[in-house]
């Protein structure tokens, strides 16, 4: 098993091999380390593994370890699920290694594992006292599925145990993860299982046909056949960089989600969010959301909002409140939108602006309508005046809440 290790910023396009033995190279043990771990048939450097990393570097500085262990992950299936649990044991050896010899805290740690490389972080978090998170993205299902908590991925083997499920369907056809609970909280994305525009069982078939067949190339094979499959890896490189908020909510099962039968309240702890930003102060347990085909630049369904907004002018003389807009108009992902305010009294010169936003409260806004919304600015013309000032928000904008734009 070789670690390669693409750390600090300065060195995030080179990677480096490390060795429990020989030394840790430029690994910083006053940062966060984040562990990726691949699943079967593939390896360490994968062009989604170099993203994630990637976007994980541009929002934290953290150190980055890629675990490859391709040389013991082919074929068959029943090997390399054993060999799951040699790797496991060797990652939790570098870990303790790191804990023990450099004071790293193990709660710093996060091992963020694919398919058979989430069973590889279980193993490793059951001999690492107080690992700080596991990340379960699609757990393998085959051999790990209704076994005991000993032999697969569970809570008890992290402080927080996060899992996406997204292939879910019964092996037999052809479902690589599976629907069972393995976290604290464990989200089903479009119920967990056959993601937006992903091929089903015969399509599946066919594209395994093909690969097995030497017609069709691995990349293709993940396109498709894999689609579902690595559809949890995406949604979490995505979550990352915290273009959406993936909201996911507390129900009974999906069914009952999808037919407005749950609450989709965040008071009390009845959601959470799915990915990267995943909280263990959150709900637990089964969350479900939906959201758009893999066609799409972000999978995110939150890509519009509407609702009534409020603005509230503040200038030097005195305030004034008005409707920008009453539920009139779709506000998309990028847009602009313009309205001509006429006052009936002199404000002075504004200073700054509150805004206030209600998404309108109804089953088909919830699904399709954001909760949440970032504003870049506000940009005042003055027609009096002929003045033009740009106000930025301090902060994102939730629905019944306000937030206030001051002088960019």
């Amino acid at each position: 098993m070789h670690l390669l290790l693409s750390c600090v910023r300065q060195t995030r396009w080179t990677g480096e091999e490390i060795h429990r033995a020989t030394g840790l190279g430029t690994w910083n043990v006053s940062k966060p380390t984040k562990f990726f771990i691949h699943g079967y048939l593939d390896h360490g450097t994968p062009p989604w593994w170099i993203e994630m990393k990637n976007a994980l570097l541009d929002v934290e500085d953290c150190n980055v370890i890629i675990t490859d262990w391709s040389k013991g992950n082919r074929s068959p299936y029943t090997k390399a699920s054993s060999n799951a649990q040699v790797v496991g044991a060797e990652i939790a050896l570098l870990i303790n290694h790191m804990t023990n010899q450099f004071a790293a805290k193990a709660s710093d740690f996060h091992l963020i594992g694919h398919s058979l490389g989430a069973q590889v972080a279980g193993y490793a978090g059951e001999r690492i006292f107080g690992l700080g998170r596991i990340t379960g993205l699609d757990p393998a299902g085959p051999y790990f599925e209704k076994t005991d908590p000993s032999v697969r991925l569970d809570p008890t083997d992290a402080l927080f145990a996060d899992v996406i499920h997204t292939d879910g369907a019964n092996n037999f056809l052809l479902g690589l993860g599976t629907l069972q609970p393995f976290g604290h909280v464990d989200f089903y994305p479009n119920g967990g299982l056959d993601q937006p525009k992903c091929p089903k069982t015969s399509a599946k078939l066919m594209q395994t046909i093909l690969y097995e067949t030497g017609i069709m190339d691995l990349n293709g094979f993940v396109e498709t056949a894999l689609c579902s499959h690595m559809m949890a890896v995406y949604l979490f490189t995505d979550s990352i960089r915290d273009k959406c908020p993936y909201l996911a909510y507390a129900c009974t099962n999906y069914d009952d989600f999808r037919s407005s039968k749950c609450s989709l309240s965040c008071e009390d702890g009845h959601c959470n969010r799915l990915g990267y930003y995943a909280s263990s102060k959150g709900a637990q347990g089964s969350l479900y959301l939906v959201t758009q085909d893999t066609n799409a630049l972000q999978f995110c369904y939150y890509a519009q909002t509407r609702g009534q907004i409020v603005i509230m002018l503040s200038g030097t003389l005195q305030t004034a409140s008005m409707i920008f807009d009453n539920d009139e108009t779709t506000f998309k992902r990028g847009g602009t939108v313009t309205r001509f305010i006429p006052l009936t009294a002199d404000i002075g010169q504004l200073q700054y602006v509150d805004v206030s936003f209600k998404r309108t409260d109804n089953w088909l806004s919830a699904s399709l309508y954001s909760p949440i919304w970032n504003f870049e600015k506000l940009t005042m013309l003055d027609g009096n005046h002929q003045q033009i000032l740009s106000y930025c928000p301090t902060n994102s904008l939730h629905t019944g809440t306000s937030v206030r734009f001051t002088v960019c």
